[in-house]
């Protein structure tokens, strides 16, 4: 079942960043766009690296999860050890390249809100006969 996760969200994620770069490509972007496009693409994968392989976070007092959005390893406090329970090893690697891959497609949110905010504008501006 979780494997369905890791499919769905590399899906979606790379639906997202490819449609932003076909819609940046197809609008003929100025350099400041594709600018943003790198360094928002950089940031992602730096965030998505540190969320895919460093990230920890405590679900209770007994409780710790391994890699974000999709857990890799779980780790359960018995007898003041951490026993930790690791999902399979080909599980774990194509989670941990979909977390990058779907942290990355995060980032770019804020370029496809502003991208597709302008491009409705000039629409609304030319249906009305503003522009010459």
């Amino acid at each position: 079942m979780s494997m369905l996760f890791v499919i769905l969200f590399f899906a979606l994620s790379s639906w997202v960043l490819v449609a932003l770069f076909r819609r940046l490509r197809r609008q003929h972007a100025s350099g400041g766009w594709w600018v943003a496009f790198g360094v928002l693409v950089a940031c992602g994968v730096a965030l998505g690296i540190w969320c895919a392989f460093y990230c920890e976070y405590h679900v209770g007092t007994r409780f710790r999860i391994g890699s974000f959005p999709i857990p890799v390893v779980f780790f359960h406090l018995e007898d003041g050890q951490w026993v930790d329970f690791p999902v399979p090893e080909f599980q774990a690697w194509s989670a941990s390249f979909t977390n990058v891959i779907t942290i990355t497609a995060l980032t770019t949110l804020p370029l496809w809100l502003v991208s597709w905010r302008q491009n409705r504008h000039e629409s609304r501006e030319f249906e009305s006969g503003r522009v010459a």
